[in-house]
């Protein structure tokens, strides 16, 4: 049992970086994109949270916000890869605990989600919406094709559901 709880951690931190990098570079280069720093989004939030910015036209990029907001991200990452981790291990275990973990997962996604957006909310003028929701879509994509990756046995659930009669 030890090896097996061990193991889900090391992928619920795998699942979190990959998470956070995806995220992390999505955003740097929408910011090129737009012509910004590669930093400026991250620079952004790190201001607002931490350092009290109130005229985000007064923002200057800095080590000190970049590593602030980043932290917050990657440890944010680190548990929500942790969290979906240990619901796919548990889901492996049957059909119905499948499907438990992806809502639980899925319920948890959302609510991180729209509290990212809430909190953004104030700063909606310089940092659009979907700078915010873009890159969190293709980071939860990501990060459940790395599970589905190490947990095979996932798939075969599904398709194990697909061959079941539906008892008519």
């Amino acid at each position: 049992m030890r090896a097996e709880r061990s193991e889900t951690i090391w992928q619920g931190l795998m699942a979190g970086l990959v998470g956070y990098a995806t995220v992390a570079l999505l955003v740097g280069a929408i910011d090129v994109l737009l012509g910004r720093s590669f930093f400026y989004t991250a620079a952004l939030l790190g201001e607002w949270l931490f350092y009290g910015l109130k005229d985000p036209a007064q923002l200057t990029v800095w080590p000190g916000a970049v590593f602030a907001y980043n932290g917050v991200h990657l440890l944010t990452f680190l548990g929500v890869g942790l969290l979906a981790a240990w619901l796919a291990s548990m889901s492996e275990r049957g059909p119905a605990l499948w499907y438990a973990g992806m809502v639980l997962f899925l319920l948890a996604f959302l609510h991180l989600f729209a509290a990212v957006l809430f909190m953004a909310e104030p700063l909606a003028a310089v940092l659009p919406s979907y700078e915010v929701w873009l890159p969190g879509i293709v980071a939860a994509v990501v990060m459940v094709a790395y599970l589905l990756h190490v947990h095979p046995k996932l798939l075969k659930h599904t398709d194990d559901w697909q061959e079941q009669p539906t008892g008519t």
